[in-house]
C-alpha cells in the first residue's frame, strides 16, 4: 500500500465518486465529499456509509469554500474547464482520478481496456473468459461498476483479477498505469468537444499502454500511429480480421494465433467484423494473463458460445412483418454507427435514426458506410449538422422529437427493412443516458406497432 495522504476530498458523487467514498470508508480514511448537486438521496448515501465523511459540501457553487484535504479524487465527468475543477486546483495540493485512487489500492492483477468503440463488449467478454479459465474475475471501471467497489472485493479476497474498462476521461487524471495486460481497440472521432485535436485524444488513449512491462495488445491498423506515442521497447501483439500478418487473425472460418488455427468462427453468437475484432482482442488479453493453453480450453470456447453482449449494443429486440428493429443506442460516435451498418444483413435496407448531443465529431466518417441506408431520420441537438453532411448521399429528414423520428421510421419500414437506432451522438440532450434512450426506443416501437392492429 502506498504512503497515504492524510485526508481526501472526493469530488463528484456519481458511480465513480460513490465507489471512491465506499472504498475510503472501508479503509477508514479521513475524507469529505463535494458535488454540485444536492438531494435527500445524496445526503442519505453519505450518512449511510459505515465510516462517514467528516464533511459534505453538496450543492457547491463557485465561491463556496471547499473542505480541506491533501488529495482530491475526481470523478471523470469533472472537466478541466469547469469551475469546480479550477477551485479544486487552487485549494487542494494533489488531484487524481477515481481510477488512479482505486488502482493504487488494488491487491490483485488487472487488465486495462480502452479505445473508441468495443470497450464494454471486450471488458465483459474478457472477464467471462478469465472466469472460464478458473480465475475469479470482475469487470469494472467505465462499465457501470466502479473500480473502487472491485478493490473492496479484492481486499476481502473475493476476486483474483479485475478487468477494467477505461475511458479517455479517466486516463486524463491517471499517472502512467502499469496493467498486467492491456489493449487499445481502435481510434476514431469522439469527444472532440473535450479535446483540441484528434492527436490529443490519441495521446490520452495510448497512455494506457505506455507503462506496459509485457506485450500490449494493439489493433493492427494502429501500428503506425503507435510509433508516435509508445517507446519502441514496449512490445506489442496486433489483432486484425483482415490482415493475416497480425498475431491474432482470421483465416476463412477460423480464428488464428500466429498463423495457427484455434477454433471455428461460425458457431459463435457474436456476429459482424467489429465483434470478430472484439473476440481477437479478448483472446489476446486472456493469453496475456493465463497463457497460451487457455486459448485451447474447452471451458473458454464454451464461454464464447454462451456470451451475449449487454443491452443496447446492436440488439435485435423485435422482428415483425418482415422488419427487423435494432437498438444500438450505445453507438455514440460515427465509428460505432459504421460498425452497425456493416453488420446489417446484406439484402436489408436501413431506416436509420441519428442524432443527439453534439460532441463536435466528424460526421463525414459516416459517408462511406451509408449505402444500405434508404432513409436517415435526424433528431436532437446535432440533427442539423448531421443533415448538412449526409443529405447529398442519402434521403434525409429532420424530425422535431425523438418520438417523431421513431414514428416516422415505423411508418416508412417495409418487409426486408431494418429500423436501426444508431445515433452517432451522446444522449444527454434528451435522456439521462444511452440506456434510457434505448429503453424509450424499444417501448415506442412496441407501442406504435401495437396501435397498427
Amino acid at each position: 500500500m502506498p504512503d497515504e495522504p492524510s485526508s481526501f476530498l472526493i469530488a463528484g458523487c456519481g458511480v465513480s465518486g460513490r465507489g471512491a467514498a465506499r472504498l475510503a470508508s472501508f479503509l477508514h480514511y479521513d475524507f469529505s465529499l463535494v458535488d454540485e448537486k444536492d438531494s435527500p438521496e445524496l445526503r442519505d448515501f453519505a450518512a449511510g456509509l459505515e465510516h462517514p465523511p467528516k464533511q459534505v459540501c453538496f450543492g457547491w457553487v463557485p465561491g463556496t469554500p471547499l473542505p480541506s484535504a491533501v488529495q482530491a479524487v475526481l470523478s471523470p465527468g469533472i472537466r478541466k474547464t469547469s469551475a469546480l475543477y479550477q477551485a479544486l486546483l487552487d485549494a487542494v495540493p494533489s488531484l487524481s482520478g477515481e481510477l488512479d485512487f482505486a488502482l493504487k489500492r488494488l491487491p490483485c492483477p488487472y487488465v486495462g481496456i480502452t479505445g473508441t468503440n468495443g470497450k464494454t463488449t471486450v471488458t465483459e467478454l474478457t472477464a467471462e473468459l478469465l472466469n472460464a479459465s478458473g480465475l475469479r474475475t470482475q469487470a469494472a471501471g467505465n462499465i457501470g461498476d466502479s473500480l473502487s467497489d472491485a478493490v473492496i472485493r479484492a481486499l476481502r479476497h473475493e476476486i483474483d483479477c479485475v478487468v477494467v474498462e477505461i475511458s479517455s476521461f479517466q486516463l486524463e487524471t491517471m499517472e502512467i498505469p502499469h496493467p498486467d495486460a492491456a489493449v487499445l481497440l481502435n481510434l476514431a472521432s469522439d469527444h472532440m468537444d473535450r479535446y483540441d485535436a484528434p492527436e490529443d485524444y490519441a495521446a490520452v488513449k495510448f497512455k494506457l499502454l505506455r507503462g506496459m512491462r509485457s506485450a500490449c495488445i494493439l489493433n493492427h491498423e494502429l501500428r503506425g500511429i503507435a510509433r508516435r506515442y509508445l517507446n519502441p521497447k514496449v512490445p506489442r501483439l496486433t489483432f486484425s480480421t483482415t490482415r493475416k500478418t497480425a498475431f491474432y487473425s482470421m483465416r476463412g472460418d477460423f480464428f488464428c494465433r500466429d498463423g495457427k488455427e484455434l477454433f471455428a468462427v461460425s458457431p459463435l453468437p457474436l456476429k459482424g467484423r467489429h465483434n470478430m475484432e472484439n473476440i481477437l482482442a479478448s483472446l489476446g488479453l486472456l493469453e496475456s494473463i493465463r497463457g497460451v493453453d487457455a486459448l485451447r480450453s474447452e471451458e473458454v470456447y464454451q464461454a464464447l458460445l454462451n456470451f451475449r453482449p449487454a443491452a443496447h449494443r446492436q440488439e435485435l429486440f423485435l422482428e415483425k412483418n418482415g422488419v427487423r428493429y435494432v437498438d444500438d443506442s450505445k453507438a455514440t460516435n460515427p465509428h460505432a454507427v459504421n460498425a452497425a451498418l456493416d453488420a446489417v444483413p446484406e439484402n436489408s435496407r436501413v431506416i436509420l435514426i441519428l442524432g443527439g448531443q453534439d460532441k463536435d465529431m466528424d460526421f463525414n466518417e459516416l459517408l462511406p458506410h451509408l449505402k444500405p441506408v434508404r432513409l436517415a431520420l435526424c433528431v436532437g441537438q446535432a440533427s442539423g449538422r448531421i443533415c448538412e453532411v449526409i443529405r447529398s448521399h442519402v434521403k434525409t429528414e429532420q424530425c422535431s422529437s425523438f418520438e417523431d423520428a421513431v414514428r416516422r421510421a415505423c411508418q416508412a419500414a417495409g418487409k426486408g427493412d431494418t429500423v436501426l437506432l444508431s445515433p452517432a451522438c451522446a444522449s444527454f440532450d434528451m435522456f439521462r443516458g444511452y440506456a434510457e434512450r434505448g429503453d424509450v426506443f424499444q417501448s415506442l416501437v412496441r407501442k406504435l406497432l401495437a396501435e397498427e392492429k
